[in-house]
């Protein structure tokens, strides 16, 4: 069993990402950032907080829209980089589920796909309402299962169960999809004081001319994934690489192979 807590594991992946994110997970996540901050209506000097900001780019563009935003991150590497590409932005390296700010001392808080990477995401939602003022709005994206159309991540799930196993020695994950269950999201978010909350499919997708690219896109830019990939024998993972492979052919669409990344937006108002 390896040693690490799933927290620990995803902060050193994520330190180990930070320079390729923007190549390739980045190009499929940042279609999401105009609708998640469209959900805030004129941000012209609001106090945004962008939780698991990553490399940036929901805060800086909350700034572009006139927003007073800032942004953490528990990756160091990320926050570094993130400063680097928007430097006029205060960024700082924090836990989600202990924010290191004063309640009540922001207009909006957004968490762009990162809930499914920390251990307690029940306090991380609770911390963003803490720090939210009353009437302040929460926004946060996650990905939608295989059965609501995550096509990518059905797929790789496919290759492992085909050709290896889903039982690694890996510490457990909270469940992936868990908040892209609109009944999950209002329970939660109820529980934590918010009211009003809604559910919107956004359906993202990730075009490019090589099967081969779905390899690099999970071994340079995921954590979990390539973890799971490397607990496997190296036959089993051999297997899975080419189902994927042979599984993205069958995508394309001329001279690109078409993934669907369907993600879940979930915004509600903070009340108490």
């Amino acid at each position: 069993m390896n040693p690490k807590t799933f927290k620990e594991l995803e902060r050193a992946g994520w330190v180990a990402k930070a320079c390729a994110y923007d190549d390739w997970f980045a190009t499929i996540t940042d279609q999401a950032i105009k609708p998640i901050l469209d959900s805030f209506g004129d941000l012209a000097q609001r106090r945004l907080l962008d939780v698991a900001t990553g490399t940036g780019h929901i805060a800086g563009a909350a700034a572009a829209r006139g927003a007073d935003s800032q942004g953490i991150d528990f990756a160091a590497a990320m926050v570094e980089r993130a400063q680097s590409l928007h430097p006029g932005i205060a960024f700082r390296d924090g836990d989600a589920e202990q924010l290191p700010y004063a309640d009540a001392n922001f207009d909006a808080v957004t968490c762009g796909f990162g809930l499914l990477h920390m251990a307690h995401p029940e306090q991380a939602i609770r911390e963003a309402g803490r720090v939210l003022k009353h009437g302040g709005r929460y926004t946060f994206t996650v990905w939608c299962s295989p059965e609501q159309g995550g096509q990518f991540f059905g797929l790789v799930s496919a290759a492992v169960q085909k050709h290896g196993t889903l039982n690694v020695p890996l510490p457990p994950a909270p469940p992936m999809f868990r908040f892209a269950d609109p009944a999950e999201c209002g329970r939660v978010l109820t529980e934590a004081g918010f009211a009003d909350s809604s559910l919107t499919v956004l359906p993202l997708t990730w075009r490019t001319p090589r099967a081969e690219d779905a390899l690099e896109l999970i071994y340079k830019s995921a954590v979990r994934m390539p973890m799971l990939l490397a607990a496997q024998s190296s036959e089993a993972r051999e297997a899975i690489h080419r189902l994927i492979l042979e599984e993205g052919e069958k995508l394309r669409i001329g001279s690109d192979i078409e993934f669907k990344f369907p993600a879940a937006m979930v915004t509600a108002r903070k009340v108490r």
